[in-house]
């Protein structure tokens, strides 16, 4: 084989290399999702389904009385807090006063409570 058509044929593999790489990256785009969905996503809003209920984790009040809460896992510090209950927005969009540890859904089932022991 001459070196002409080596070069030609790793310029050839290199282009098709090149070319599927940008073809597998590219994301799937609006396809899977509902008129509802898409038209949401032109607002850059979030679903409904999509955002978690607020459950509050924790708060740490300090002596200055200012408080950081913890809901869902995220550290805020912007949420009105007491000493034991912190106003969350449900997503619904009401604003509601929740205890630290109550059930993210409003039935009478208490929070679970698990405890764990590591041994050495």
């Amino acid at each position: 084989m001459s070196a002409r058509l080596k070069r030609l044929t790793i310029a050839v593999a290199l282009t098709l290399l090149g070319s599927l790489g940008a073809h597998a990256a590219a994301p799937l785009g609006r396809l899977f999702f509902t008129p509802e969905e898409r038209s949401a996503m032109d607002r850059h809003e979030v679903p409904a389904a999509q955002i978690p209920p607020p459950q509050v984790n924790g708060i740490v009040r300090r002596n200055n009385g200012r408080a950081t809460v913890w809901v869902n896992g995220e550290q805020r510090r912007d949420i009105p807090a007491s000493d034991q209950r912190a106003q969350v927005i449900d997503p619904r969009g009401v604003p509601v006063w929740r205890k630290v540890g109550e059930p993210i859904d409003d039935d009478d089932t208490p929070p679970v409570m698990r405890i764990e022991r590591h041994r050495r």
